[in-house]
This record gives structure tokens, sequence and C-alpha cells, in this order.
């Protein structure tokens, strides 16, 4: 069975934990599913080029690094897939019922709670190497300025940040043996969208409508229903009203 954190970089302080993972794997030192872990990143990423901000000490910032067999360009969705259903999973243990905000935020309730960010290193049509970065707010309480919510304020308690991880690594554990099976996986991870089945406004190519998330494709596009069709999108080509 695949086992995440059987080596684990620990940093007090990096520009990204994706960075440090991608430049241990050009050296070769990186083993698979060994996982970078900071207590503050001075540049961390959200996905299309966002920053994510974090109080140092507070919350979870790991990169995690795996190494497929085999798996198409094409087929690379399926590690969003299974991280966001990993994550989600591994939330429910603590008593937290968590939603993936489609395609990459978690949420719980109408506030953020985490992250993933997935970058790939690729040759033909081929993934040799993936990054996937992870963001989950621990314990911090105060978010000015941001619609984000942490374990602590959802739970009442303080979490400590490695028996969260192991929870996580575990979870990846699990759930691994589902990338096998992508129609198994994608329903999964439909099951636990934000927002599925439910009437919501949306800003779509520029304007306003009322739609109906009804699940993703198998490239990961989001499908939503208007009252007029059945519209397929690619990141970037809608905005959420929240």
């Amino acid at each position: 069975m695949l086992k995440f954190g059987k080596q684990v970089f620990k940093l007090e302080s990096v520009d990204s934990t994706n960075n440090y993972a991608a430049n241990l794997i050009s050296k070769g030192i990186a083993e698979q599913g060994a996982v970078v872990l900071a207590d503050f990143q001075t540049n961390g990423r959200g996905q299309r080029g966002n920053s994510w901000h974090s109080a140092p000490g507070m919350n979870l910032c790991a990169s995690f690094i795996y190494y497929p067999a085999n798996l198409a360009l094409l087929e690379g969705i399926t590690l969003n897939w299974w991280f966001a259903l990993s994550l989600v999973d591994a939330l429910h243990r603590y008593g937290i019922h968590a939603r993936i905000k489609w395609p990459n935020d978690l949420f719980v309730e109408e506030s953020k709670i985490g992250g993933i960010l997935i970058e790939t290193n690729n040759q033909g049509s081929f993934i040799n190497s993936a990054v996937i970065g992870v963001g989950i707010n621990l314990n911090q309480e105060l978010f000015p300025e941001l619609n984000a919510t942490s374990m602590k304020l959802c739970t009442k308690k303080h979490v400590p940040l490695e028996d969260f991880l192991w929870t996580i690594c575990d979870s990846l554990a699990t759930n691994h043996a589902l990338c096998d099976v992508s129609h198994s996986l994608k329903a999964r991870y439909e099951e636990r969208l934000f927002r599925r089945n439910e009437l919501h406004s949306f800003v779509i190519r520029g304007s306003q409508v009322s739609a109906t998330i009804q699940g993703v494709d198998d490239l990961g596009h989001l499908v939503l229903k208007t009252e007029e069709e059945e519209v397929v999108l690619k990141h970037g080509e809608i905005q959420w009203l929240i």
C-alpha cells in the first residue's frame, strides 16, 4: 500500500513548499510519498497564481510528492479528485463536514477552510512526478477581510498539526485504490461537491445566471444546468457568488 509521510522535510520558513518539493525531486532526494512541511510560507501560492496567506505556525502548509505509474496527462485530473476527496474524509474524522468548491477549494458551509495546488513534471504525454500543495486552516481564529474558517473554529478545540498530517496520510492511502477505478473516484468526488444539486447564482462568461451544479465531466470540467441548457465550464469561466 502507498504510504505518505515516511520521509518528512520539516522547515520553519520557505518561499513555497511546492517549490522546495520540486527542488527535492530534481535532485533525486525525494522518495515516493515524501512530505514537505513548513511553519510559514513567504510566497505561498493558490490556484491560477493567487496568493495563499497563513499565519505562522497556525495552519498546515504542506506538499506531498507522488510518482504516478503510467499516468497520462489526460488522466491527471484524478490526482485532484483523489486529494480533494481524501482531505474531505480527513476533516470528517474530526467531525467537520467539508465540501469541495470546484475545482480545488475546501469549504465548510460558506467559508473556506483550505485548498489544493497541483503541479506536475511531464514527459511526453505522461506525468513523471506530481507535487500536491495542501493548505488547511488549523488553529487560526482571525481572518481579516477573508471569508474563511478553521478546524479550531469548527471544533472549538486546538488541532495538533502532526496529528492531522497523519490523518491526511492515512486517508490518502485508503483512497489510493480508487485511482485505478476513475469512474468510482469521480462519483465520490462529485458526491462531495459544494452546492451540488442546489440552485444558485453564478457569473458565467460575464453574465449572471441561475444554475445547478450537476457534477464534472471526465476531464474535470464543471457541468452546470441552467433553465435553457447544460453548460460545461473550464476554470476561469465561472465566478462564484458567495
